[in-house]
């Protein structure tokens, strides 16, 4: 079985774009993988096809090991879009593996790990302003049965906020907690944007509202 073709798909998701790319063999089976970078997403595309695809085209999906490690050894640089475009193309390649296998790949790489598990809601606050329109969009987020919220209360907040920004922020944060209830953790994300004290004033404003983590302030 070799790979006779790579195809990428950029789609648009609301708040970002992500990146898929499909390995298409000689027997027909497609093994699909993801090659997402926040706002990098056509660099990827670009590596996929402008390096990668000539090194793909060709070798055996159960060849992985030596194909990813070709293609780490000559990327030379390093650096996250390189990778990415990498390990998209191994994700379809374990896909191809289960495939012909007959087997899911997370019994390839070792077994079935937990029953279940737990997922937070992210991306759900696009559009929202107001402390209102944060708490109407998180209950509906609750509704749909996530028990924990990731968001970020701080507009386009840089480096220092004033009073009433900080202000408007722990607003959005408290309508949040309001709307959803105490047993709904909430996971505040900063997007690294605030100076240290900053960060810290902003921080200690939100300990009333007991986030579950205050992500890269």
């Amino acid at each position: 079985m070799k790979i006779t073709r790579l195809e990428t798909f950029l789609t648009h998701a609301g708040l970002r774009n992500y990146l898929f790319v499909r390995l298409t063999t000689d027997t027909g089976l497609t093994g699909l993988g993801e090659a997402s970078l926040e706002w990098q997403e056509r660099a990827v595309q670009t590596l996929l096809h402008d390096w990668v695809e000539d090194r793909i085209l060709g070798t055996s999906p159960f060849d992985l090991e030596d194909v990813i490690s070709d293609l780490i050894r000559d990327q030379y640089q390093g650096g996250p879009t390189i990778l990415t475009a990498i390990s998209g193309v191994e994700i379809a390649l374990w896909d191809l593996i289960g495939k012909a296998s007959g087997e899911p790949v997370f019994k390839l790489l070792g077994g079935q790990a937990h029953d279940r598990l737990p997922a937070y809601a992210n991306g759900w606050y696009g559009g929202a302003n107001s402390p209102q329109e944060y708490a109407s969009k998180a209950s509906e987020v609750v509704s749909a049965g996530y028990t924990a919220l990731k968001f970020d209360p701080f507009g386009v907040a840089w480096l220092e906020m004033t009073p009433a920004e900080m202000s408007a922020a722990e607003e959005r944060v408290a309508a949040v907690r309001e709307a959803v209830g105490d047993e709904v953790q909430h996971m505040i994300e900063v997007h690294g944007r605030l100076s240290a004290s900053c960060a810290i004033e902003m921080g200690q404003r939100l300990i009333p509202y007991r986030p579950a983590w205050y992500e890269e302030p």
